[in-house]
């Protein structure tokens, strides 16, 4: 009899914490005017992570202003998360961390669309250590400079990654 009212009101709570929360838990789409992403974890982060840089040219190294990002991140097997933002003067910032649960590495997977220039579909990896880049982003460039990798800066419980998305003309 305890076990059941312990699996009923766990449930309950369960359920409460999902609807009423101000927090996006669940699988959903949401879009920002701003050029910050919030995908902390539903439970309170230990270490936190954070990515900003800009969306720019390959050529010119010029921002590019009417970049349009997506930002999908699957925490468990059930539930992913989408984001969406439009990049403010071509700069964004993606904010994360990890749970206390011990689990050390998180994927993005990134896609940019902006006029006139080629679709960016590619892959962050955000572990203890830093931001790191998937070997698909030479699929997409291939002239890709390993110069432009993330500089990851480490402090106590925070790391500041720096990565600029280059584009390619279409």
């Amino acid at each position: 009899m305890k076990r059941r009212q312990f699996v009923k009101s766990t449930a309950i709570f369960t359920t409460g914490a999902l609807v009423f929360s101000e927090i996006d838990a669940h699988a959903s789409t949401s879009a920002k005017e701003s050029g910050i992403l919030d995908l902390k974890p539903f439970i309170n982060s230990k270490e936190k992570i954070s990515i900003n840089g800009f969306v720019k040219d390959f050529e010119t190294l010029q921002p590019i202003t009417n970049a349009r990002m997506n930002v999908s991140v699957k925490r468990n097997r059930f539930l992913t998360t989408y984001r969406e933002l439009n990049s403010i003067n071509g700069s964004y910032t993606i904010n994360s961390g990890f749970a206390n649960s011990g689990k050390i590495s998180e994927k993005l997977e990134i896609k940019i669309t902006a006029d006139g220039y080629k679709t960016y579909k590619g892959y962050l990896y955000l572990t203890k250590n830093g931001c790191n880049l998937h070997s698909s982003e030479w699929d997409y460039n291939p002239n890709f400079n390993p110069d432009h990798c993330p500089k990851n800066n480490k402090s106590f419980d925070e790391i500041t990654s720096k990565f600029n998305f280059h584009l390619i003309k279409e």
